[in-house]
């Protein structure tokens, strides 16, 4: 039953868009009129830290994706994890047919900032997914070096990142990338702050 506050018409029922589903199934059928969806992240200036490091890393910096939710349309079959634009965790919904055309794509820019600034510069990723529940995120692989994907002399790099499932993906994912010096440039100008950016989206 739903009650209205008096003096209040509600909207016309909408089938369309993300809330159709005129059966009223769980999960729901696809939504209709879902426009071609891209996610675009913030500008992020690596902020590199000195203390508390493993030997022989001299500076570290860490870059997160969100999470993204790549079965939004699935809807309640995830607990906490609504079909609209976040959920409770905070998960980004991509809302492509079946995640199969998706993927994360990380730009790294000044990479020349600093006649330094790629001297040492080893970068690891590592991916997290969760099946049912963003809460449950875990990792599944350990970190992979991508040092020779990034440092190729150009002032920019990009990086792709597929999530798991051969074109229909687990439903919760998200990428880390690690930044460390292994070499001590700690006598350079600017030392630890090279001024690397990260672009990130996922389409």
């Amino acid at each position: 039953m739903i009650a209205f506050l008096p003096g209040h018409n509600p909207a016309q029922l909408d089938q369309s868009g993300r809330v159709y589903n005129p059966q009223g199934v769980v999960p729901a059928p696809f939504p209709r009129d879902i426009p071609s969806q891209i996610y675009i992240g913030p500008t992020q200036t690596l902020v590199f830290s000195t203390a508390g490091l493993p030997t022989g890393v001299y500076a570290r910096a860490v870059w997160e994706s969100p999470i993204f939710n790549l079965r939004p349309y699935y809807g309640a079959m995830f607990p906490n994890a609504a079909s609209g634009d976040t959920t409770a965790q905070g998960a980004v919904s991509i809302w492509l047919p079946g995640g199969a055309t998706g993927k994360l794509w990380v730009q790294i820019t000044n990479l020349l900032a600093q006649n330094w600034s790629t001297a040492g510069l080893r970068v690891t990723s590592e991916e997290f997914s969760a099946i049912h529940n963003p809460v449950y995120l875990a990792a599944i692989t350990t970190p992979q070096d991508i040092t020779t994907e990034v440092l190729g002399g150009a002032a920019s790099a990009l990086a792709c990142f597929l999530p798991p499932g051969m074109g229909y993906p687990v439903a919760f994912y998200r990428t880390r990338l690690t930044f460390d010096y292994v070499q001590d440039n700690s006598a350079e100008p600017g030392w630890p702050f090279p001024a690397l950016q990260v672009f990130s989206a996922y389409y």
